[in-house]
């Protein structure tokens, strides 16, 4: 039989959860206008709340929302119009998105064994994108890198911590943005000896040359496009584990000095992966393995935002207000994912069988019960339930025979090509860009 609290018990403990992540102290310092009536905390309340609950517009969502804030806080001020709170979301995002990123990001204290895999803090890169409204504005200024007649998109590139499945940071452009170009803007905030692992889309020269002398692991797919060296040392250093990235563009530049891992995927696709861990006892091939098969969190995660929550279209109409749209249901879901996964770690859970579907559910029927003054089971125990089902699947999984919006192929492995005299002489004069692990 359920838990029985005071009536009130479930309005205390989202205002609990609200300001324990966002403390009232947390906006005291933005700079505001004497006038203003949208403030910093009001907009953050409103804006979470919004995507936690259904609606067909924005408006019937901010309207719900709105509604809901003022029956937790019945002594703040509430204005009403929808435009004035678009407004206010635009005006106070560019303060407000790193101090919200940096409190709802994973701290090793909170994050417990999780905060670490295998030993190691990996952080996971991908990219997706979402489709906005036809409108002249949005295929003006948004673009499209999709197939043909597809509709104006926004792109995400996320990394995700993958101990605990919560996002690490995030960048958002048009369709035609560039998930290399957003990875670099994201690399300055990595913490102190991370490990990233990417799919074969994100591997270039420069990515793998910058994380080297940033001293920073990684463990990274490559794909038929790229062509590796082996014997770049010459005879008397041959390894059969070591390769050498060395493209034709970069000739001016030294050659990477890496390690090569080689297994075949569940269906008995060759898959290569490439690491600036050269020592295999400080990272197996195993674990590399793992670590990189581990990144399959980031696509559950894009399966969450999209089927689960349902944020696959966007409905604003301008790219300026869809890109807005975008960053305030991102923060809604990772606030739910933060407050599920916190209280799962705290009690011994796995943080990586956070359930979207069942978070969406308990969040919806807590915000209706405590309207009607009713109080059940205590939140922190429904974050408990927010997990997926513990079985082990007998079978493969085996979906129905339908037409797919995407079949994409997946990568060859990369071009292998013993060392020429000449390139061996011209490395030789460059010397070697490798991380030396002291």
């Amino acid at each position: 039989m359920a838990q029985t609290q005071g009536r009130n018990a479930y309005r205390q403990e989202l205002v609990a959860e609200l300001d324990g992540r966002f403390p009232p102290n947390l906006f005291r310092a933005m700079p505001k206008h004497g006038n203003e009536r949208w403030t910093p905390r009001l907009v953050v309340w409103v804006s979470v709340i919004m995507f936690w609950v259904s609606g067909n517009t924005l408006e019937e969502q901010f309207s719900t929302a709105r509604r809901i804030v003022k029956f937790m806080k019945p002594h703040w001020q509430m204005p009403v119009s929808y435009a004035g709170f678009v407004a206010a979301q635009l005006r106070w995002w560019p303060q407000l998105g790193p101090v919200l990123t940096g409190r709802l990001r994973p701290a090793a204290a909170s994050a417990g064994a999780a905060w670490r895999v295998l030993g190691w803090l990996v952080l996971a890169v991908d990219g997706s994108r979402y489709e906005c409204p036809r409108t002249a504005a949005n295929q003006q200024g948004l673009g499209c890198a999709g197939r043909e007649k597809t509709a104006p998109q926004i792109f995400q590139t996320l990394l995700q911590h993958v101990g605990t499945g919560l996002p690490w940071d995030y960048r958002l452009g048009p369709g035609t943005a560039s998930e290399r170009r957003h990875l670099d803007e994201m690399l300055a905030d990595l913490p102190a000896q991370t490990l990233l692992t990417a799919d074969a889309g994100f591997i270039s020269y420069d990515l793998c040359a910058q994380l080297i002398e940033a001293k920073t692991f990684f463990v990274l797919r490559i794909g038929g496009n790229k062509t590796l060296l082996e014997n770049l040392e010459g005879e008397d250093h041959t390894d059969e584990r070591i390769v050498y990235f060395w493209p034709e563009g970069s000739r001016s530049r030294q050659p990477l000095k890496l390690r090569r891992i080689c297994f075949s995927s569940p269906g008995g696709l060759p898959v290569v992966l490439i690491t600036n861990v050269l020592d295999a006892d400080l990272l197996s091939d195993g674990d590399a393995q793992q670590i990189y098969r581990s990144r399959w969190g980031i696509e559950v995660y894009f399966r969450h935002l999209k089927q689960t929550m349902g944020f696959t279209r966007l409905k604003s109409r301008t790219p300026a207000t869809a890109l807005n749209e975008h960053h305030w249901r991102l923060t809604a879901f990772w606030m739910l994912q933060h407050m599920a996964v916190s209280r799962q770690i705290a009690a011994g859970q796995n943080p990586r069988r956070f359930s979207a579907a069942a978070a969406r559910r308990e969040i919806r029927e807590v915000l209706q019960l405590m309207q009607q003054g009713r109080s059940e089971t205590p939140l922190a125990e429904r974050w408990l339930k927010a997990q997926t089902d513990s079985y082990s699947r007998r079978n493969p999984k085996a979906t129905g025979d339908w037409p797919r919006k995407k079949n994409d192929k997946p990568p060859r492995p990369p071009k292998i090509k013993t060392a020429k005299a000449n390139e061996i002489q011209k490395a030789k004069q460059l010397g070697f860009k490798f991380l030396l692990i002291s």
